[in-house]
């Protein structure tokens, strides 16, 4: 009887500590082709039960992310900022009429802010928009990226080729740390210009309730047993 008992105790354990261990991250995609207006507030996408929070910003450079407002939209080629038409001065949405509808340069660097509401790592990017400006590496579209407020790089190529068109990013091809609950995307130095589609991410697993019930039987039968001995002897 004992034995038994010690045996399905055991069970139950290895049976919790296993489905644990089962448990993994999960790739989501966020795709920011939809119909957003002009707006200077933040706008949410939502990918299944997964939220992120996305805002525009204008007046970076190579060392700081921007810390101005300015108006972000979304359409069909994916997410574009505005940093005022002509003027930039982004003072009204009207004043996008003569922005490149894109995120660029002109005027001022641009950045999109993500804001997801835990840690995740960032693993691609697709644009949409980019120019590859010829045959030339170094004429290619760049765009930056900061971790949190920190600058990962300010002039990583899309993607080589010269022709227009849906380029993606796959951010594990540069290594290091890309997890943070924050990032900056955006467009530095001369003539960089793209859309945003999408951004994929990998979200860390949340055990299933029942796994921790799992675990927790065993070890409260694992508490009574040795109890049970203690007070034995």
């Amino acid at each position: 009887m004992k034995q038994s008992k010690t045996i399905l105790t055991t069970a139950l354990v290895l049976a919790g500590l296993f489905a644990a261990s089962q448990t993994q991250a999960a790739a989501v995609t966020f795709n920011f082709s939809s119909s957003n207006a002009w707006t200077k507030s933040d706008l949410i996408f939502n990918s299944g039960s997964d939220s992120v929070t996305v805002g525009g910003f204008r007046g970076g450079n190579d060392t700081s992310v921007s810390s101005t407002r300015s108006f972000i939209g979304a359409n069909s080629a994916g997410l574009v900022v505005c940093s005022g038409g002509n003027s930039n001065t982004g003072d009204s949405a009207t004043s996008c009429s003569g922005d490149e509808h894109t995120i660029d340069n002109n005027g001022s660097d641009e950045d999109v802010k993500f804001t997801f509401s835990q840690e995740v790592t960032l693993l691609s990017a697709t644009f949409k928009y980019w120019d590859g400006k010829g045959s030339s590496t170094s004429n290619m579209d760049d765009f930056s990226l900061f971790v949190g407020t920190t600058p990962r790089f300010t002039d990583q190529t899309i993607v080589t080729g010269s022709s227009e068109g849906t380029a993606t990013f796959n951010f594990t091809t540069v290594g290091g740390d890309l997890t943070d609950s924050v990032f900056y995307i955006g467009a530095r130095g001369d003539g960089d210009t793209f859309k945003l589609y999408s951004l994929t991410v990998e979200i860390p697993a949340v055990p299933e309730p029942s796994t921790y019930l799992l675990m927790l039987s065993g070890l409260g039968l694992l508490g009574w047993k040795f109890g049970r001995k203690s007070m034995n002897a």
